[in-house]
């Protein structure tokens, strides 16, 4: 930081070489105010502690190892059994460069071995002392932080400490404050010396049997480049249909390289919801902060696989019509309707059956060729999806921040307060007018403002009521919850808060996943109309009139969308209650979890605190 402490700065200028350093360019005066200063800053250091053998290093201590608290103005100097200590007169005299009561002189000369400290003695030297420290005597006059922050009631009975040479002391931080977890009882929980030495043995055991499946994978085969991505299947994969027949169009195999592209980023984009899903799926609806953030950034890789489906149409439009239609005609009645995976990503993130347009007279998943793979997709419809386990998993997020505290209510006070401060603008700010006909004009400008603006009050109001709310689920406008709702709207309100930016993260993602997509559907319906107009798909499908349709009923989060409509500008938002404050600085974490390593040895991840 570029200062010194009074214990660096007396250290510094008790070296022999320094002083006469400095002394060869101060003046007499200035040397004399040097020397006073060394004189006051040396009994600020105490004596070394050192071990019971010789060739133990020196310890210098400044004071104690106790800081002192902020509560006092000057906070008595503890000496090692954790006690007051008092400094009298003839510590001050202890000599300008050395210590002349001792049997050595100078900071570079070794000490005299001391006895060393009990093992209980450092331990109790160690404790700080703050407002709520267990070795500070409680004082009335002195707050009390465990029902301020909200962290649970104050104990009210008299609790003891018992020190190291035998005092016994009032404690004013109860057990439950210690141990408080009431929050995350899986998440964040004592860890003691069996669990350090378990999870120890546990990573060795898997650094072993790491080691040795290495081994036998390097021993048993001589892998190859080829051979790890199987590019053998992989590349002649290609089988344009046009040269089956000896009709071979040079675009055919741009087209058919494309879609084959597509599936395994299907295939890649499967693997990462399936996952997130998993880490999601708890009855509950609790999400470690660990696996919050391990959802987050796979849904960001899926926004970034979307964002790379899209910009492989910029190659499929290099391709003119009339290349297409040279082969389009051999594809019949092959279509991308027939794409299993396509409609198991749609599923998985919470596509509903209501919002499918079936075509030809079938629904979607009868378009599939075999069996096995409609009953696969059917299924998929069946289980719950994505948008389901983050629909309760928002709900349970707006319990643990908000408790038994109304966070609509909030929202609704706030808009009433922002209401009335923009109607007392619009009634102190009358238009400037030079005569009546403007005069006029400007009274009923103002006039329709009041109006507009209590239309936009109610409208506002009726978002955070929970029966209006219910309305429009029940006619299908809206999907998640009023809880949920509120949940999404609270996370994007206080998104700066760091307990909050997992979750923040997460939901943007989805809302970036559901806006890709229809991305993704506008790029596709532009390249029909451009490739083949108005004709029908090779499906039976009317081409890019029926994609227009689904691009317009296939929004999977729109309500996650939706909750911009119930935000007010930052500066219009109230301070949040302590309670609310405390919760969220419960929630959170002094690390960040790794993408690929979790703690645990199932899917989902417990994560102690070491700290």
């Amino acid at each position: 930081t570029g200062g010194v402490c009074v214990g660096c700065l007396g250290l510094i200028l008790s070296r022999e070489n320094i002083r006469q350093k400095i002394s060869s360019f101060l003046s007499s005066r200035t040397k004399v105010v040097l020397a006073t200063i060394v004189q006051k800053l040396t009994p600020l250091i105490q004596d070394e502690v050192v071990a019971e053998t010789s060739d133990a290093p020196v310890t210098l201590r400044m004071r104690s190892a106790i800081p002192p608290s902020f509560w006092e103005p000057e906070s008595p100097v503890y000496d090692e059994m954790g006690t007051p200590a008092t400094i009298d007169d003839t510590q001050w005299n202890m000599g300008t460069w050395g210590r002349e009561q001792g049997n050595y002189s100078g900071w570079d000369k070794q000490p005299p071995k001391r006895k060393a400290l009990r093992q209980t003695d450092a331990k109790t030297s160690s404790v700080p002392i703050g407002p709520d420290s267990p070795s500070r005597l409680r004082d009335p006059s002195r707050p009390d932080w465990a029902s301020i922050l909200g962290l649970g009631p104050a104990s009210t009975e008299p609790q003891s400490r018992t020190h190291s040479d035998g005092r016994t002391t009032p404690d004013s931080m109860s057990d439950s404050f210690l141990s408080r977890n009431e929050v995350y009882p899986d998440e964040m929980t004592a860890v003691t010396e069996d669990d350090i030495r378990r999870e120890q043995e546990r990573a060795k055991e898997r650094s072993q049997e790491r080691a040795i499946a290495v081994r036998r994978a390097n021993q048993s085969r001589a892998l190859s480049y080829s051979d790890y991505l199987r590019l053998d299947r992989i590349l002649d994969a290609q089988l344009p249909q046009s040269m089956v027949f000896d009709q071979e169009v040079h675009d055919e195999m741009l087209f058919i390289i494309i879609h084959q592209t597509y599936e395994l980023w299907f295939k890649q984009m499967l693997y990462e919801l399936d996952s997130v899903v998993a880490l999601m799926g708890d009855s509950s609806g609790h999400v470690p902060e660990a696996d919050l953030y391990v959802c987050a950034n796979r849904t960001e890789r899926c926004c970034h696989i979307l964002k790379v489906l899209v910009h492989q149409f910029d190659v499929l439009e290099t391709m003119s019509p009339q290349g297409f239609g040279d082969f389009r005609d051999f594809l019949s009645p092959a279509s991308g309707f027939q794409s299993k995976q396509f409609r198991l990503v749609e599923n998985k993130l919470g596509m509903r059956a209501e919002q499918r347009i079936q075509h030809s007279g079938c629904p979607y998943y009868r378009h599939l060729p075999d069996i096995a793979e409609q009953q696969e997709v059917q299924a998929s419809e069946r289980q719950d999806s994505l948008l389901d386990f983050v629909s309760v998993w928002l709900e349970r997020l707006l319990a643990e921040c908000c408790g038994d505290w109304d966070f609509a209510a909030y929202m609704r006070n706030a808009i009433e307060q922002a209401a009335n401060h923009d109607r007392v603008a619009i009634q102190k700010s009358p238009a400037v007018t030079r005569n009546a006909k403007q005069n006029f004009a400007a009274q009923n400008n103002s006039a329709a403002a009041l109006e507009e603006l209590e239309k936009k009050r109610t409208a506002h109001l009726k978002l955070f009521d929970p029966e209006a709310h219910q309305e429009l689920v029940d006619k299908g406008i809206r999907h998640m919850s009023f809880k949920a709702t509120m949940a999404c709207v609270f996370i994007q309100s206080f998104s700066t808060d760091l307990a909050l930016q997992s979750s923040h993260r997460l939901v943007s993602n989805l809302v970036a996943i559901d806006e890709d997509i229809a991305r993704w559907r506008h790029r596709h319906s532009s390249l029909v109309l451009r490739m083949i107009g108005s004709k029908n798909g090779t499906g039976g499908s009317s081409g890019h009139a029926y994609l227009n349709k689904v691009m317009d009923r296939s929004r999977i989060f729109i309500d996650l969308c939706h909750a911009s409509h119930y935000l007010l500008p930052q500066h219009s938002m109230p301070p949040l209650p302590p309670q609310v404050k405390a919760r969220l600085q419960r929630r959170q974490v002094p690390w960040k979890a790794s993408d690929d390593v979790l703690l645990s040895d199932g899917p989902r991840s417990r994560a102690k605190s070491f700290s």
